[in-house]
């Protein structure tokens, strides 16, 4: 470099001459463009490389948690657990070539989209953006390219790349009508915005859903800061008192892949019983984001074979009576199935706010195709978990759930007595809401009058809200005193298993699993008599026999 270049902390690596008895005065007669060595690399911007930008990682990484979603993949597993917002196709902001590019396209760019969140001129590079996402979220990745991510997602892409077709074919004929050609090239481009408002809608959702679960974590810190005071004012009081009034406790509700049990994940699995019918468990999950706490539900198939109502407002029931008696406002986030979103849920919560345990309940149902919520987190380490060890029983399926999820979580193993027909009793009180497939967030409250309605809105995050009442014109009933006579055991409304089935369990369980571990509500069919044999020592004419005595048993 110049020597007008150096500045006065690197005078002192500046190679001097070996044949230079008098080095200062070399330096003083030196030239200013004259080239001179140094013994380090010289560091420019004091210090500091163009992506240094340390100051700045806070909120990069807060901006990555806001905008990713667990994709339901193990822990362990070499691919990335979580999916940025579908919106991002790229990490790189657009190049100079680009700048004339529509705003709502670069936009889809995640350093663009991080940069417009920062105030004044501080901004970041593509690289400093991958060396952030390489070190502190390697399991970060773009979300990729599905045509069956969603129904809509699906629909547009198809309608949109058929129509451009049809398009372009009529231009290359050269005979085409010329409206026609603008009116499937308008419809491919509308098929486009459409798409892009789709996807944003979704991105908004999950930013809301992180906001409020965020809040509502924040003010219960806020309540437990204060309730450890040891020594409180009468201020203290009073602000406590009015955090439990406003805050809103904040949970993510759904249900996980069934369960099949025997599972055999550690040890080989028996050529014979893969297709033999396996006993079905049926998985719910509830993260408590306001008190950081898990729980998981574990439903056989001969209590309920199916997912329905019942079950899922039989789980959400029985969590929230355990809940600190002071809370006064809930809100719950779910997907879009029927399973989770039905007349019987809004008319539970009606019920809960009739009698007086609430203020408020808010049900948020995802945009359909893009329900991720914190729920896929906690599934992921279970199915981890199952499928890396041998599960031969219900009860071995609950013991790997508790070492799983503690110490944040808990394990309920559900029985007939605790699932209950919510539908028969909500009958009696509510009628159904209209339109509940518009919908997807409802608020349920008492109106200016003290009546109990749903205001029902079709977005999350934004949009005018629509009363609805519901209640029957009947006299005051109290439905929570019916309930012990409509538990699934009280009705007699256990499912059982077929007869097929139970000759699989027995077969599977006789053969291949421990006699300890055999389900004592499994039936013994026959018997199995091994005959005797003369041979005084092992050999493989024993080993046949005793295959041969098994297989007589009647399928």
């Amino acid at each position: 470099m110049r020597k007008d270049q150096v500045s006065i902390d690197q005078i002192c690596d500046v190679v001097s001459p070996v044949s230079e008895p008098n080095v200062l005065a070399w330096w003083m007669n030196l030239e200013n463009s004259s080239i001179v060595e140094l013994r380090i690399f010289p560091k420019l911007h004091d210090g500091k490389s163009n992506n240094h930008k340390e100051s700045l990682l806070p909120f990069f990484l807060d901006f990555i948690d806001n905008n990713s979603q667990a994709n339901g993949r193990r822990v362990g597993s070499h691919g990335a657990l979580y999916f940025l917002n579908s919106k991002f196709d790229r990490i790189n902001e657009p190049s100079l070539s680009e700048t004339d590019k529509p705003e709502q396209w670069k936009r889809r760019s995640l350093v663009y989209e991080f940069n417009r969140s920062l105030d004044g001129n501080k901004r970041i590079s593509n690289g400093t953006a991958k060396k952030w996402l390489k070190k502190y979220k390697p399991k970060h990745a773009i979300s990729p390219r599905k045509t069956d991510y969603c129904e809509m997602c699906a629909e547009c892409m198809e309608q949109k790349k058929r129509c451009e077709t049809i398009a372009m074919r009529l231009q290359q004929n050269g005979n085409g009508n010329e409206d026609e050609i603008h009116e499937n090239q308008a419809l491919a481009e509308s098929y486009g915005l459409l798409l892009e408002e789709h996807k944003i809608d979704a991105g908004n959702e999950l930013r809301h859903y992180r906001e409020q679960t965020q809040k509502s974590r924040a003010l219960y810190q806020h309540i437990e800061k204060l309730q450890k005071k040891r020594v409180k004012v009468e201020k203290d009081n009073r602000t406590l008192q009015e955090l439990k009034k406003k805050i809103v406790f904040t949970f993510s509700l759904d249900y996980q892949q069934a369960m099949l049990i025997p599972h055999w994940g550690f040890s080989p699995q028996p050529g014979e019983t893969y297709y033999l019918r396996k006993l079905s468990n049926n998985i719910f999950g509830i993260i408590d984001h306001t008190l950081e706490k898990n729980a998981v539900y574990v439903l056989e198939e001969r209590v309920c074979n199916t997912k329905n109502a019942d079950t899922t407002i039989s789980f959400a029931d029985n969590y929230i009576q355990k809940l600190p008696s002071w809370v006064r406002h809930l809100c719950l986030f779910m997907d879009n199935g029927a399973t989770n979103k039905n007349q019987f849920l809004i008319q539970w919560g009606m019920e809960l706010v009739e009698r007086g345990d609430y203020d408020t309940i808010r049900m948020c149902f995802f945009v359909p195709g893009h329900a991720k919520s914190d729920a896929d987190r906690l599934f992921s380490g279970i199915s981890h978990a199952f499928n890396n060890n041998d599960v031969f029983s219900t009860d071995h399926l609950i013991t790997l759930i508790k070492n799983t999820i503690e110490p944040t979580g808990t394990c309920i193993h559900v029985s007939s007595h605790d699932i209950i027909n919510w539908k028969s009793i909500l009958d009696k009180k509510y009628t159904a809401l209209k339109e509940i497939k518009q919908h997807r967030d409802f608020l349920i409250k008492r109106n200016s009058y003290g009546k109990v309605v749903v205001y029902c809105k079709s977005c999350c995050y934004q949009g005018e809200y629509s009363c609805q009442e519901l209640r029957k014109d009947v006299n005051r009933l109290d439905l929570r005193s019916e309930i012990e006579n409509f538990t699934y055991k009280a009705r007699g409304m256990n499912q059982g298993l077929s007869q097929e089935k139970l000759y699989d369990l027995a077969e599977m369980y006789d053969k291949f699993i421990d006699p300890v571990l055999r389900p004592k509500w499994l039936p013994v069919f026959q018997a199995i008599e091994i005959p005797r044999v003369t041979a005084s020592f092992p050999s493989s004419e024993l080993a046949r026999q005793h295959r041969a005595a098994l297989k007589k048993k009647p399928k």
